[in-house]
């Protein structure tokens, strides 16, 4: 194959069919994603305690360190790119990430005994940063299939991908906990979630693999890489390096009992919010020549993630609040409660950040995020490990509840820019959520369901009465994709 050959791409017409197609896909897709892991990890910490759930996060969150610097910005520069893409521009890709991966690797497993001594990580924990090192090497292989799929908008092929990923994992580590084999329960689980990964994408989307360097293709690539990766750094700086810091501020017990209210805060976020974005970045790409197009889909994006997100943050707060009381194998996560809420008030206050910043990314202004990405970075290393020292975990939840509040920063640096309304996106969710959360806390009392049935009912009803026609008709593209489904 020629090594200037053009990737084939998708027009205008296709990107907004895919959009919605995609979001349609991903959105269902990640409902049984959400469901397979969600039921996964309410296994593992049923037969795992804090301790474990714990020692399991500080191990990720090296790899996920690792992660940044196997990139350097390469891949996003592929899915942003105006200009059709070229085998040399995947070829120098492919070849400058794997080249950087096998330094990293390498250089892990030099560290790894440092790491572990530093941590004080016993054998099963040592040997689990050993199996995500391997992990994150296969891992790596994906990229460029997986910038092909999400460039072309075919998030169907990775929702499958995803899946069936996840099934595997945590159908081994949940009969592996089950069976007692405590934190070790993961090492087989990512080790075969990644081979199975790695398979089944090349299988689905193979492409001329194959070493190259053009000094060309990496120049444009890293015109929009280099700024993007900065920002990458800075998040991986804000979330992974003041994790492995706090770590070491209230142990393996506080840290699992954050990241178990964390968790459970965030699946709205995997399930609505990574998959939208993950649509919206390289369809908005393509739209930023349409500017009333590219307007009028922010404030369909906007309200559409708003409109889920919300009440599902609402309707997690509530739930748990009885549930932690209900089973006695849970009763071990009810300290983790007051930091469930706080990150769940948390993660709605990121439905006016994340989006926008993904927006920002998908007009090429990857400068104006570095400056954001700044400033998370600064007000993160001032308030958690602070706050962390003097109230132990609950003070990296409190933290977190207090830094949410600059989500507000990009919302109106974007708004400037992009010109949507606020009204049509807001209002429908931000005040049937209100609704909702006052019902929900006025017959808390009576019970689970009592509580779930009368909070969800208030909240659909006040949607219905405030958006009405207008909704439904935004919402007829994803019905009627579905339906073709069926």
């Amino acid at each position: 194959m020629d090594p200037e050959e053009i990737i084939s791409d998708v027009d205008l017409n296709t990107v907004k069919s895919r959009a919605v197609k995609g979001m349609a896909t991903l959105t269902g897709g990640g409902v049984i994603l959400t469901f397979i892991s969600g039921i996964g990890v309410l296994l593992l910490t049923t037969f795992l305690g804090p301790k474990e759930f714990g020692l399991y996060g500080l191990v990720g969150s090296i790899i996920v360190i690792l992660g940044y610097f196997s990139d350097i910005g390469l891949a996003a520069s592929l899915i942003q790119k105006k200009d059709q893409i070229t085998t040399s521009d995947l070829r120098t890709t492919f070849t400058i990430q794997q080249s950087l991966v096998a330094l990293l690797v390498i250089a892990a497993f030099i560290m790894s005994p440092v790491i572990k001594s530093f941590y004080a990580l016993a054998n099963p924990e040592y040997w689990l940063l050993i199996a995500l090192l391997v992990s994150f090497f296969l891992s790596s292989l994906k990229s460029i299939p997986s910038v092909l799929l999400e460039r072309t908008l075919r998030f169907d092929l990775i929702m499958t991908i995803r899946i069936v990923e996840s099934l595997v994992f945590n159908v081994v580590a949940v009969t592996l906990a089950i069976s007692g084999f405590g934190v070790s329960s993961y090492i087989p689980a990512v080790l075969l979630q990644s081979l199975v990964g790695l398979f089944l994408i090349y299988i689905l989307k193979p492409w001329p693999v194959g070493l190259a360097f053009s000094k060309a293709s990496l120049r444009k690539l890293l015109r929009f890489g280099v700024p993007y990766q900065i920002n990458s750094l800075l998040a991986v700086a804000k979330d992974q390096f003041v994790n492995l810091f706090l770590w070491k501020l209230i142990g393996a017990q506080g840290m699992g009992l954050v990241n178990w209210g964390f968790y459970y805060s965030q699946l709205p976020q995997r399930l609505i919010m990574d998959n939208v974005t993950k649509v919206a970045f390289p369809a908005l790409s393509r739209l930023q020549d349409h500017p009333g197009e590219f307007r009028s889909s922010v404030e369909k994006m906007m309200q559409f993630i708003c409109l889920l997100i919300f009440p599902a943050l609402v309707g997690i707060a509530l739930s748990w609040s009885h549930l932690a009381f209900l089973v006695p194998k849970w009763f071990k996560w009810q300290d983790a409660l007051t930091p469930l809420y706080l990150y769940c008030f948390s993660a709605l206050m990121s439905c006016l950040s994340t989006p926008l910043t993904n927006t920002l990314y998908a007009l090429g202004k990857a400068r104006i995020v570095t400056g954001l990405m700044f400033m998370w970075l600064i007000l993160e290393w001032l308030l958690k490990p602070t706050l962390a020292t003097q109230l132990g975990f609950m003070g990296v939840a409190i933290a977190s509840a207090i830094i949410s509040f600059s989500s507000l920063v990009p919302f109106f640096i974007a708004k400037k820019i992009i010109g949507f309304s606020i009204v049509k996106s807001l209002k429908v969710p931000v005040i049937s959520t209100f609704f909702m959360v006052l019902v929900g806390i006025l017959v808390h009392r009576f019970g689970l369901i009592v509580t779930v049935i009368a909070a969800s009912f208030i909240y659909i009803l006040a949607v219905v009465l405030l958006g009405g026609r207008k909704l439904l008709d935004e919402a007829k593209p994803l019905y009627v994709h579905f339906r073709k489904k069926i």
